[in-house]
């Protein structure tokens, strides 16, 4: 007689893999005070001096007389216990939260719990997106639920795409095209499956220009004027070099998102994309002066533009970053290789720099105000002088972007 097959499959249940931990009540009655969302499990409930706090596997919530904090666990930084009684969160966004105890022992009780829970987890399935995907497939796996579609892959979600791209208006029959090189990511990770091309550059064309641009980022339109066809394109740098490296695929797309948004604009005008500042001299940094006297002196956004058939680049660098970064492989535009284009560096900080100056105004919100030197103190961390160059670089592409429009 034949043994009995023994299958080594088995159907495992979100429940299982991803189980409900215990609750834990400080007090009998106390109720977990807030919905809970698929996947999320509170662990802990109690009861501070004024307030019921509650931590899941998400997040943590403090309810108030009056107000609620509720913040996700991935987003506090820090816990610590200050003054015996209270608890202080500092939060990755800058924000504070306070929270006072009754009891050193109660208070040193929920620490242990929070550093025990906002550590960065040991392997990528413990972040709560993979139990809220897995409880959705089970809860909605035969009904048409919001939550369900947002975690089946499906047309729905690569039809975004397209919807996007028949809403802002792009002529994709004559003058772009969507292209799939991406697909997978397997061109540039940090780039979208789709990208919108000119309808006459090949995906031949884009793997080559991406060898050329940093990270593989190659210019890709991402925006649309749906009143005069202006676009906005996004790039990495060019991997120019001190050897001045150039690439024809990335010269000839650079002209051809000009050309395909001529094509495609609505009102025959020209391209507006290219319509540079007029006080901006090619190859030097936008200074306070000239951008404040292009604005005040201007008579309405024409005077912000200068020739209507030019390419804007804005490179966020400051010209002396740009070309230090030549040593390392990178660089910029040179105007003399991408014709109509004009050159604008911004002048903003680096990655490194901006942190510096985050850090240094979350560690001034956290102290004790000192009335008579808080402005002096705000002005040294540099904060607002990053927000003033991040403003009038937007307003630079506000006024680029919408200089054709009536």
């Amino acid at each position: 007689m034949d043994e009995e097959v023994q299958h080594s499959l088995e159907c495992i249940q979100a429940n299982q893999i991803f189980p409900r931990k215990q609750l834990i009540r400080e007090e009998e009655d106390l109720q977990v005070p807030f919905p809970e969302l698929h996947g999320e499990s509170t662990e802990y409930v109690g009861r501070a001096e004024d307030a019921i706090i509650a931590l899941s596997n998400y997040r943590l919530h403090i309810k108030f007389k009056e107000s609620v904090v509720n913040v996700p666990l991935q987003l506090i930084e820090s816990v610590e216990c200050r003054d015996i009684f209270q608890l202080h969160l500092t939060c990755k966004d800058c924000k504070v939260i306070r929270c006072q105890f009754s009891t050193f022992e109660q208070c040193q009780e929920w620490l242990k719990r929070l550093n025990n829970i906002i550590h960065p987890p040991s392997r990528i399935e413990d972040l709560f997106s993979f139990a809220y995907h897995a409880w959705c497939m089970e809860v909605y796996a035969s009904e048409k639920e919001q939550h369900g579609d947002l975690c089946r892959p499906g047309e729905h979600v690569t039809s975004r795409f397209k919807n996007e791209v028949e809403r802002m208006g792009f002529d994709v029959h004559n003058a772009w095209r969507i292209s799939h090189i991406n697909d997978k990511y397997k061109l540039c990770a940090s780039y979208p499956q789709q990208l919108i091309v000119p309808a006459w550059i090949t995906d031949k064309e884009l793997e080559s220009v991406a060898t050329f641009r940093s990270w593989k980022r190659i210019p890709a339109v991402v925006y649309r004027h749906q009143s005069n066809g202006a676009v906005i394109a996004r790039c990495g740098q060019p991997e120019v070099s001190w050897w001045g490296w150039r690439n024809a695929d990335d010269e000839h797309l650079v002209q051809s998102i000009a050309k395909a948004g001529a094509v495609d604009s609505n009102i025959n005008s020209k391209l507006m994309n290219g319509n540079c500042p007029k006080d901006f001299i090619s190859g030097v940094d936008l200074s306070d002066g000239e951008f404040d006297s292009s604005v005040t002196n201007a008579s309405g956004v024409d005077s912000l533009a200068i020739q209507p058939r030019k390419l804007l680049i804005l490179d966020a660098r400051s010209y002396a970053a740009a070309v230090a970064n030549r040593a390392k492989g990178g660089g910029c535009e040179c105007p003399e290789y991408y014709p109509n284009c004009e050159v604008v560096f911004m002048g903003m900080a680096n990655i490194h720099s901006i942190r510096k100056s985050f850090q240094a105004l979350r560690l001034l919100c956290t102290q004790m105000p000192d009335p008579a030197n808080w402005l002096s103190a705000l002005e040294s961390t540099k904060w607002l002088q990053h927000l003033s160059v991040l403003l009038k670089s937007a307003l630079v592409v506000i006024h680029a972007v919408n200089r054709d429009h009536d």
